[in-house]
């Protein structure tokens, strides 16, 4: 009953609480126009009004569960909205700039570790030429053959190198320290932003290919909230209007369930064959509303 929803996407892509969804509108509506047709012989309200509680607890069910799969369905698009509209491609050069810095660092990094190479190994053989020339110097013979006296300043002159190196060694120590720091977050960096680039990627993709999927379910849950709510509207109306005047009161009348039925019309508007008959109804209670 009612105006069915004309699938956009395959039924086979839909999830089935779709179509449980649809069946439970169905009822809702044929429940709704069954109600508001036995107000006009109050003996047959009990037995419509059940059977309209028990259609409303089932559409309010289906209703739940297609919020649920809509939610999970949208999730993609959100992770989208999260990431912004951030460009994939983009991020991609930024990924590689700084792929390209971690290499440059890398390599003043490796200039840096050579160089100490050769101060550990001038210091090295600075240490050595001090123990030589210690010893050579200690000979009074080697002295006065090389016309230096045992204070002389050669030994001085090779501690001071010797100390230049290690001063240097150390120096390019912290340097290559911060160097491999450097690296290292310029190389995190890359990877977080080609790992992002991917989600952006993967989000878009995801998004656009269950958009039909969610538009569809979206529509469908859109009718079935509408037909549920006046369900729902037009039961609590009959049941206040019971509360005022219980069954077979004599004069039983339904005003509140006349001024529902109005507001209903215009709420279903578009279920062309359902609003007719609920106006038909809603005149055989004229003057109550």
């Amino acid at each position: 009953m009612g105006t069915r929803m004309e699938p956009k996407v395959s039924p086979s892509a839909l999830p089935p609480e779709v179509a449980t969804a649809v069946a439970a509108q169905d009822r809702a509506l044929a429940a709704l126009v069954a109600l508001a047709e036995a107000l006009g012989t109050p003996d047959t309200v009990p037995t419509a009004l059940a059977e309209a509680e028990a259609v409303l607890g089932q559409a309010q069910a289906a209703l739940r569960r297609l919020e649920g799969v809509q939610e999970a369905a949208v999730a993609p698009a959100v992770a989208l909205g999260t990431l912004g509209d951030e460009d994939e491609q983009r991020l991609r050069r930024l990924g590689a700039v700084a792929e390209v810095a971690a290499a440059a660092l890398e390599r003043e990094e490796g200039r840096a570790r050579q160089w100490q190479r050769w101060l550990r190994a001038g210091h090295g053989l600075t240490m050595g030429l001090m123990v030589l020339c210690g010893t050579v110097l200690s000979l009074d013979s080697a002295r006065a053959a090389l016309g230096v006296t045992e204070d002389g300043h050669l030994l001085l002159a090779l501690a001071a190198v010797a100390v230049s190196c290690e001063v240097a060694w150390r120096g390019l120590e912290t340097s290559r320290r911060h160097l491999a720091t450097a690296v290292g977050h310029q190389r995190d960096m890359a990877l977080r932003l080609r790992d992002r680039a991917r989600r952006v990627a993967a989000a878009r993709a995801s998004a656009e290919a269950t958009a039909a999927t969610n538009e569809a379910m979206a529509e469908v849950l859109g009718r079935l909230e509408k037909v549920t709510l006046a369900l729902g509207t037009l039961v609590t109306a009959v049941t206040r209007d019971r509360e005022v005047t219980p069954w077979g009161t004599r004069g039983q009348g339904f005003p509140s369930a006349a001024r529902a039925l109005g507001d209903i019309v215009v709420a279903l508007e578009g279920h062309e064959e359902v609003t007719r008959r609920l106006e038909v109804a809603q005149g055989a209670l004229a003057g109550q509303g």
